[in-house]
């Protein structure tokens, strides 16, 4: 009987094997998503170090510094090096964005840059040091500089943590992972070793057989191909067992000395080229172990500064490729502050009528791990449970679940945490006379007021603003259309009467039936209605005369109540593109607003399609009744992504019946009533029937978080212009303004900010003011605005 030997082989070690030889050829994009994927590092280190060099590879500058900050009073730690190291690193990447992103030049971003270069000037270790960064400046783009020709930013977060590690090492050294000893770190090309000892061993088995049996090709050994197929078992030890059979005179001579000389091939790898502005803002990958357990849950702050020019260059480029379903911004979030406050600032300050909206959490999910310190302590080390334990503190001064307290203490400092509104509206409100200054007294939360009603005699389901903003379009079920004047709400008072807005064009019996929907074109020259008559209404519009022209153009593709309807441009032939889509055949009519003809008819929904949005370019989704979201590009004529919303044991939700697995959201399974897209393409709000609003990450192609601010039907969702703030309006009769601002997983300060007597059926924002229009059920439609401080 075969005498069996065991040999035990850890996949962790060969794991180790793999890093160690993409480290030594400088593959750092691929070792450290291996290691990320696998959660093992090939390091004798200890969890302190471990940890920071986590922070430095996500990017976490500022929170390298604070980390560390225990140890800048000890007089063996050179804390000002430390400091350059990181400061460089960052500065370097934020010049790589504003390289990258030509519309990044803008003040703010050049005085973040400006303001990083200055505090490297206090820590340099010499001049020329800071004068050769001083000379970055002036490059077109970073790779201009030899030293950055080849540069990416993974690479030199792996080259910052190699400089930093000498100046930490004996610091940092005193609490080692007992798993990982010395002798079990892969060095001195260890698989590249192993490789060659195995076609040594697989070569002399073969030339073994040969001789046993004989061969005309036993005089030499042959030495396999790395990648030959050979018939040598892996368990086959015959080999060693015929070398034990050996009688001991056999080794007492002496063997020849012979060598092996081995050509190793170097791999000659691709020149990478890419938007490496995306990889550092892109959300990083978390496993559930320490060290990716233990990160801050924020984006970097060095790249705060420039998210919003991302997003506009992400934007854009959406018009020239295909929908990135793979990339996801950190936070989602827009920064910049403004030293002044506004009447909507107020409306979340502490009261009775600002409420939450915890995050939903199916039983499908990973919670968010815990963070406060005791749970810390059990996973972690004193120095990383030390820098949680602050940053706590520090959240909690900030006022995570009190608004008011959060709008009164945030700094400067804070950016990267939860925003308040403090420091946003500047850019959410273009109208100027809105933002005051904030006096020292205690003033009367504000509230939006009622600047017109407009009344009529049946349910009021569409109200529309034109582009310009100076006009905005009523439809409803009593078949007339009207349009009127938005009026000036720059002085509007508190002490403000309610009246009936100027109508400046009307038509009775617009349609046979309710007017459901209505859309104007992205010039405002075009005018969309939709109604329950299974018509389109296509008409063109003249601002400057506030009337209808020419012939108007009847649709009849449809065999259902046409529920929602938007224009997209088209740069064929100049003409914009007429979506319309609802009952009946559960198709998406796309109409060439040029002939007023009907080309294409998208199919894919299965149950009425009850809302339609788009955001600029080519692309637009659509919400169902069939609990789905498509995502569709008029480029390729089709569907380029579903998300369901149905409930399903493996992922928290399914996909419909004879389609292929769309992307899932935990723990829904209620009808689209209503869609949009924040401006930037990045995120995905619905309304559903359940009352519940779902926001979904569309290039990470994950759930953020769902959340009720309602108790019945959400029939409309609507991200403001900048995406700070989300309008929602619901069968409750309310309408109500939820902050996005800082992290979407979180809790979602709301407030209630108009209600009618009836249903809300929709809410829309002005294109400029922060104003916006509801319609509903009690027959009116009506204009809020909040007046200034």
């Amino acid at each position: 009987m075969a005498t069996r030997t065991h040999l035990v082989l850890r996949e962790e070690d060969v794991v180790k094997l793999a890093c160690e030889f993409m480290e030594n050829r400088d593959m750092t994009i691929s070792q450290i998503s291996l290691e990320r994927e696998s959660g093992v590092i090939n390091g004798d280190l200890s969890d302190d170090i471990i940890f920071l060099r986590q922070l430095i590879l996500d990017g976490q500058w500022e929170d390298c510094l604070e980390f560390i900050q225990p140890l800048a009073q000890l007089q063996t730690f050179d804390y000002n090096l430390f400091q350059f190291l990181i400061l460089k690193h960052k500065f370097v990447e934020l010049l790589c964005i504003k390289s990258e992103i030509p519309i990044a030049n803008t003040e703010s971003a050049v005085d973040e840059v400006v303001k990083v270069l200055k505090e490297i000037e206090d820590v340099s270790p010499s001049k020329e040091e800071y004068s050769n960064l001083c000379l970055l400046l002036t490059l077109n783009k970073l790779n201009d500089h030899p030293e950055y020709k080849n540069w990416n930013p993974v690479k030199a977060r792996c080259n910052c943590f190699k400089l930093i590690l000498p100046l930490v090492k004996d610091l940092l050294a005193g609490e080692k992972k007992e798993s990982v000893p010395s002798s079990l770190v892969a060095s001195n090309d260890r698989l590249l070793q192993l490789i060659i000892k195995g076609i040594l061993y697989e070569s002399c088995v073969d030339y073994c057989q040969q001789k046993a049996t004989a061969s005309k090709n036993s005089n030499s050994i042959e030495f396999t191909n790395i990648l030959s197929q050979s018939e040598f078992n892996d368990s086959d030890l015959s080999l060693l067992s015929w070398l034990q059979s050996l009688p001991p005179d056999t080794f007492s001579c002496p063997f020849e000395q012979r060598s092996l000389n081995v050509d190793v091939e170097r791999i000659q790898k691709p020149l990478l080229e890419t938007s490496w502005t995306e990889h550092m803002l892109v959300t990083p990958i978390r496993s559930n172990i320490f060290p990716h357990s233990a990160m801050p849950h924020n984006k970097p702050k060095s790249t705060d500064i420039m998210t919003k020019s991302l997003s506009l260059l992400l934007s854009k480029s959406d018009n020239t490729g295909s929908l990135l379903m793979s990339k996801s911004l950190a936070s989602f979030h827009l920064t910049g502050k403004k030293l002044m406050d506004t009447s909507v600032d107020h409306l979340f300050k502490n009261g009775e009528d600002v409420f939450t909206a915890p995050p939903g959490q199916s039983d499908g999910e990973n919670p968010r791990p815990v963070t406060t310190p005791d749970h810390l302590d059990k996973q972690k080390t004193r120095l990383v449970s030390e820098y949680h334990r602050q940053k706590t503190i520090h959240e909690d001064g900030v006022g995570y679940s009190n608004p008011a307290e959060q709008a009164g203490k945030s700094t400067e400092d804070d950016s990267h945490k939860r925003q308040t509104s403090e420091e946003r509206l500047a850019h959410e409100s273009r109208s100027t006379d809105l933002v005051k200054t904030l006096p020292t007294t205690n003033l009367a939360k504000p509230k939006f007021i009622k600047v017109t009603t407009l009344e009529d005699v049946q349910a009021v389901r569409c109200a529309e603003f034109h582009p310009g903003g100076k006009l905005y379009a009523v439809g409803s079920n009593s078949k007339t259309l009207r349009i009127c004047q938005y009026p000036s709400v720059a002085e509007l008072q508190e002490d403000h009467e309610t009246y009936q807005p100027t109508v400046l064009f009307k038509r009775t019996k617009h349609h046979k039936g309710s007017i459901y929907c209505l859309a104007w074109s992205p010039s405002g020259t075009l005018i969309a209605t939709g109604s329950n008559d299974k018509t389109v209404k296509l008409m063109n519009f003249n601002a400057s005369t506030a009337t209808l022209e020419g012939t108007e153009s009847d649709l009849t593709m449809h065999d259902g109540t046409v529920r929602d309807c938007c224009f997209v441009e088209d740069g064929g032939n100049g003409s914009p593109l007429l979506l319309s889509a609802g009952a009946g055949d559960c198709k998406v009519y796309v109409t060439d607003c040029h002939t007023s003809t009907p080309f294409q008819a998208m199919t894919g929904h299965t149950g009425h399609i009850l809302s339609l949005y788009t955001w600029g370019g080519a692309m637009f989704v659509s919400g169902s009744q069939d609990k789905t979201v498509r995502f569709w590009d008029l480029r390729t004529r089709g569907c380029v992504n579903v998300v369901s919303y149905l409930t399903d044991p493996r992922f928290g939700a399914g996909t419909p019946s004879g389609q292929a697995p769309a992307t899932g959201i935990a723990g829904v399974g209620s009808p689209v009533a209503s869609c949009g897209v924040d401006p930037s393409g990045r995120l995905l709000v619905t309304g559903h029937e359940d009352s519940s609003c779902i926001l979904y990450d569309i290039r990470g192609g994950r759930s953020v978080q769902s959340f009720k601010v309602h108790t019945s039907d959400v029939r409309s969702v609507r991200f403001s212009p900048s995406a700070y703030y989300l309008l929602s309006a619901s069968y409750d009769n309310n309408l109500v303004l939820t902050d996005l601002q800082g992290d979407l997983t979180g809790p979602l300060p709301s407030v209630v900010v108009a209600s009618h007597a009836d249903k809300a059926i929709t809410g829309r924002w002005h294109p400029t003011d922060f104003s916006f229009l509801s319609s509903s059920a009690d027959k009116t439609s009506t204009l809020w605005a909040l007046p200034p401080i």
